[in-house]
C-alpha cells in the first residue's frame, strides 16, 4: 500500500510542478506581451506656419 502511495504521489507531484512550470510560463508571456507590445504613440505631423516669427522673409 506505501509504494502504491509513494507511486501516485510523484506522479501528482509531476503533474503539480508541470502546472507550476506551465502557470508561469504564461504569466510570463502574458507580462511580456503588457510590456513590450504596447501600441506605439503615433507621430503627429506639425503644420508648418506661415507667420512664423523666427522667419526673415516677411
Amino acid at each position: 500500500m506505501f509504494q502504491s502511495l509513494m507511486h501516485y504521489g510523484s506522479y501528482a507531484l509531476a503533474f503539480y510542478a508541470l502546472y507550476v512550470v506551465a502557470g508561469s510560463l504564461a504569466f510570463g508571456y502574458y507580462i511580456w506581451r503588457r510590456v513590450y507590445s504596447a501600441p506605439q504613440a503615433k507621430p503627429v505631423p506639425v503644420a508648418r506656419s506661415l507667420r512664423d516669427t523666427d522667419s526673415h522673409l516677411g
